[in-house]
């Protein structure tokens, strides 16, 4: 719900609004707000606002394997994607026909379980990995949050 209530206050030119819930949002569940972590620094990076930009990019790699995109680097400019990590993407197609073991394991790369000090998949992987969750849910008929 706070996604979509972000959302709508977005399409209503009400970015400080829509960024106060998500705000609010991440800081009681850090660990379950990925898309909103993702959300909150897709409207810092509109609204030009790099200081919380990068303390809200520096607050997601507590909880997650995720680097922000640079802030002079526009998100969609020639970013890496999962082929790229070649062993990862081997292992998803090898487990794809295993819903419940692919979404662990999707899930599993996104969470920091080594206290931040994995460099973090990029920005454009991670958000790959979170398309294929939701994939995988859709198809598979799985009733699981994505993180």
């Amino acid at each position: 719900p706070t996604l979509q209530l972000a959302e709508i206050m977005l399409s209503m030119g009400l970015e400080q609004g829509a960024a106060q819930a998500l705000i609010e949002y991440t800081e009681a569940n850090p660990r379950h707000a990925v898309y909103h972590w993702l959300k909150l620094l897709g409207i810092y990076r509109s609204r030009g606002l790099q200081k919380e930009f990068a303390a809200t990019a520096e607050k997601l790699r507590m909880y997650f394997n995720i680097q922000a995109a640079e802030w002079g680097t526009p998100v969609a400019s020639e970013a890496p994607a999962l082929e790229n990590f070649s062993r990862v993407a081997e292992h998803v197609q090898k487990i794809w026909s295993q819903p419940g073991e692919c979404i662990t394991y999707l899930r599993h790369l996104l969470e920091d379980n080594r206290d931040g000090a994995r460099a973090g998949f990029p920005q454009s992987v991670a958000e790959e990995i979170l398309s294929l969750i939701e994939l995988q849910k859709e198809l598979s008929g799985a009733n699981q949050p994505a993180a």
